[in-house]
């Protein structure tokens, strides 16, 4: 009897010892983008300054996607933690059965600038039709505030030619080759062709009368809100100390940003400078703006990529925001 309590005891050690190791386990999670657009730049300096291990959940990689579904499709395929999406992605995913939830917000607001090459005769709404459009991927914010722009014009997208390319640069490439006609540059692409000499006419007019919008926002399969929920809680915070750091300490975080994502230094700042004035608001803290989630959905719905309406109860878990960025919601 006593070598069988001791087998037990021994058995009820081992399996406590692979619990914790479970739960401490490094995670990976999913970022849009990540190294290539400045969504993922909070996560690069919540890493770099420790603020996922501070506050309680251990992050071994940042993992990328080209946008779209795409990055919806690599969280679960991988089983990673958490992921910060497109949220026409999100909605979609959710649509087609996927157990997953929005869990807080990431991006809200404009970002890009709407260009096209010097000389062009595009200077007014009737111009844009019969031209070649560029967006990166099906389901991105980017084929989605472009169909939204064109129809607050009364330009469907009958009237002109949609090109999905994948990659920012690509489509730049495409633009100065008379490939396509009009293309979104997000930063740091921008400044990276500006630093470069590359020459563009921007068409800062051609969404200024869409409503403000969320563009990104942190999802979790029901499996990983169930079981990881305080790591969950804790990227989310790790997340809101990036932003905050990143407006109290600009040129530190330019550094970090720089070196995370193999950028020149000065590429970087201007980047962030450039988003900062266009939208300083841009990095939420990680509160879940209802108004800017319904008005991207709108807009999906607007031009037949969603259909309306969202149950935004079910597909909504709030308790991940943290508290500091609940208070502004």
């Amino acid at each position: 009897m006593s070598a069988f309590k001791a087998a037990i005891r021994a058995f009820a050690i081992a399996s406590l010892g692979l619990l914790s190791a479970a739960a401490a386990r490094a995670e990976d999670i999913v970022v849009t983008h990540y190294g290539s657009l400045l969504y993922g730049v909070p996560y690069a300096i919540a890493m770099e300054k420790g603020y996922f291990k501070e506050a309680g959940v251990d992050i071994k990689g940042i993992l990328t996607s080209k946008g779209g579904g795409t990055s919806v499709r690599n969280m679960m395929a991988g089983d990673t933690l958490f992921a910060e999406v497109a949220l026409p992605a999100a909605l979609s995913a959710i649509k087609e059965g996927f157990n997953i939830k929005i869990i807080s917000g990431g991006t809200n607001g404009r970002s890009s600038f709407w260009v096209t090459r010097p000389g062009e005769a595009i200077d007014k709404p009737a111009d844009l039709k019969g031209k070649r459009f560029v967006y990166s991927r099906p389901k991105s914010v980017s084929e989605a505030i472009t169909l939204s722009a064109l129809k607050s014009w009364d330009i469907t997208a009958a009237d002109v030619k949609m090109i999905a390319i994948g990659d920012f640069g690509a489509g730049l490439t495409a633009l100065e080759h008379n490939k396509v006609d009009v293309a979104i540059i997000p930063e740091p692409i921008y400044s990276q062709k500006e630093k470069a000499g590359t020459k563009y006419k921007t068409l800062g007019w051609l969404d200024e009368k869409l409503p403000a919008y969320a563009q990104t926002v942190g999802i979790a399969t029901d499996e990983a809100i169930a079981k990881n929920g305080p790591k969950l809680k804790a990227v989310i915070e790790a997340r809101r100390r990036g932003v905050e750091f990143l407006h109290a300490n600009p040129k530190e975080a330019a550094e970090i940003v720089a070196k995370a994502y193999n950028l020149p230094l000065d590429v970087t700042t201007n980047a962030i400078d450039n988003i900062k004035k266009m939208n300083p608001t841009w990095w939420s803290r990680g509160e879940l703006a209802m108004p800017l989630m319904q008005s991207m959905a709108d807009a999906l719905g607007s031009v037949g990529a969603l259909q309306l309406p969202v149950d935004w109860k079910a597909t909504l878990d709030p308790q991940f925001v943290p508290a500091a960025a609940a208070k502004t919601q």
